[in-house]
């Protein structure tokens, strides 16, 4: 089943800024991560409607390209759920954003994950974050629904200001956790203080609740 307000970009995407490819070194050791949760079918796209699913980012220095006091990260772009492996056609910089306002300044070949302001909201709850998986997967989404794991409240839908806030409240300063979306179907978060540290909490639910 498709979530239908899956893969919607509801952030202002007035700040786009199209570029070439990305170099390889800016996303491969993420893109590890990522071909091992496709592989799963933790990432993906629901058929037929063709909608992509699932994302992943990792914060990043681009300061060089743009100044903020805010985090800045790597993310998979837009609609690529579908593919088994991306190159540098496929990531995204998010260079800046603001909650209010629901902006996002990227700068990429394509445009950043309709998730991306929510990877922005984690990031903003702790420095020591460095890297956010948004995983689709109905049994670990009901599964952890279940056993009362940290969760965003049924009425608060993704990609919208009160997301952004609510995810903050809830992470309050934590390095690593899990987090279950109640109001995006199928949707899990995992964030830590490494690409392997996001990557073990997806995991653990993996096994214990099943794919």
């Amino acid at each position: 089943m498709c979530p239908i307000d899956d893969g919607v970009i509801k952030y202002d995407r007035s700040h786009f800024e199209k570029t070439k490819a990305l170099p390889s070194e800016e996303f491969q050791e993420l893109e590890k991560w990522r071909s091992t949760l496709f592989q799963l079918r933790l990432i993906g796209e629901y058929l037929p409607e063709k909608i992509g699913y699932g994302n992943l980012s990792e914060k990043k220095d681009y300061s060089h390209l743009y100044e903020t006091p805010l985090s800045q990260f790597i993310i998979s772009g837009t609609q690529t759920g579908g593919l088994a492996n991306l190159d540098g056609n496929s990531y995204v910089r998010v260079l800046d954003f603001n909650f209010d306002t629901l902006l996002i300044k990227a700068q990429g070949p394509l445009e950043a994950s309709s998730e991306a302001l929510t990877h922005a909201a984690i990031y903003d709850s702790s420095p020591s974050i460095q890297a956010v998986f948004h995983i689709h997967s109905n049994s670990i989404w009901k599964g952890m629904i279940e056993e009362n794991y940290p969760a965003t409240p049924k009425e608060v839908p993704y990609g919208t200001k009160e997301m952004a806030l609510t995810v903050k409240d809830i992470i309050a300063g934590q390095s690593n956790g899990l987090l279950v979306m109640k109001g995006h179907e199928d949707g899990v978060i995992a964030f830590g203080e490494s690409l392997s540290d996001a990557g073990k909490k997806i995991l653990e639910v993996y096994d214990k609740f099943g794919g």
